[in-house]
């Protein structure tokens, strides 16, 4: 594969921009922010399972709980560990949320594991202690946060690509509308913006995208902003870029144009594969080259 040099180029600066992120003070930032989330998590598979004394309820609530019980085993486990363990158990509902499977094997072969230094209210049958309590959702929350530390990053990394998209967008006079759904042509007008939105397609669920922006003569351009810790992480953002583009392309043909707004670690041939599929690529450390297109487009 043949690397465009300005890829290779762009790519290092981010990488560089984004290790001068990684400083104590972010670093702590972030890891207070994925804790904080995970206690969330945790209060409610504690609430959901009645103090993990019906923890099959839980599970049949929603299989994201599943996150929380496998933190407080003896050891805890990864997903693929318990799946050996408990063949019952489904990865997918975990991550969808939706009512687990089996639920009454999964929670069977997790009651069998709890920790009793974690849990020892559930072996005395008895209500937790405030201090039970506290160290449940200390230890249920540190696991979880090491495992979210990454995703929190990024997602705040992410969250500042997109403010400083709709800050530049709205300081050279465009409107930002309220989102909606995104099913008809013109939905978007010219010089008119939408954050957090979805556009329909053909063949796939409705597609969000990060910030769509009115074209003239109909036209849209679809932008997803991507942050990627490392370039394994960035394999996956990119792949999501294609996809959306992809589905796209086959419903709306060339009214919607794909753009990738980049920044962190990302290997260049991943870049190149954006390049390749037709997708417009910028960079979050050179915002001004994103506008100069924009004003070409509406000149």
């Amino acid at each position: 594969m043949s690397i465009d040099p300005a890829h290779i180029e762009n790519a290092a600066r981010a990488r560089s921009l984004y290790l001068d992120t990684l400083s104590v003070a972010e670093a702590t930032a972030d890891w207070k922010f994925a804790v904080r989330d995970a206690r969330k998590v945790a209060g409610k598979a504690l609430r959901a399972s009645k103090f993990l004394f019906d923890i099959e309820g839980a599970l049949s609530e929603s299989g994201t709980h599943a996150l929380v019980f496998r933190q407080v085993l003896a050891p805890p486990v990864s997903q693929d560990q318990f799946k050996l363990l408990c063949p019952a158990y489904s990865k997918s509902t975990e991550k969808s949320g939706q009512p687990a499977r089996r639920s009454s094997e999964v929670a069977a072969s997790m009651e069998e594991r709890l920790d009793r230094g974690v849990a020892g209210w559930v072996f005395r049958g008895m209500r937790p202690s405030r201090r039970e309590l506290q160290t449940f959702l200390r230890v249920a929350s540190t696991l979880i946060g090491q495992q979210q530390l990454s995703t929190a990053r990024r997602r705040r990394l992410a969250a500042e690509q997109e403010n400083d998209v709709i800050a530049g967008l709205v300081g050279n006079g465009w409107t930002r509308l309220p989102s909606s759904l995104i099913d008809r042509r013109a939905a978007v007008p010219e010089r008119h913006f939408m954050h957090k939105t979805r556009f329909a397609t053909a063949t796939t669920a409705a597609q969000e995208v990060d910030i769509a922006c009115g074209l003239k003569d109909s036209f849209v351009l679809a932008m997803e902003c991507k942050s990627t810790n490392d370039e394994t992480n960035s394999v996956k953002r990119v792949n999501d870029v294609l996809k959306k583009a992809v589905a796209w392309k086959d419903h709306w043909g060339s009214f919607v144009m794909t753009a990738a707004l980049l920044q962190g670690v990302i290997a260049p041939k991943d870049v190149q594969r954006l390049s390749d599929a037709g997708v417009q690529v910028f960079w979050s450390h050179d915002l001004a080259a994103f506008h100069a297109w924009l004003a070409a487009r509406m000149a």
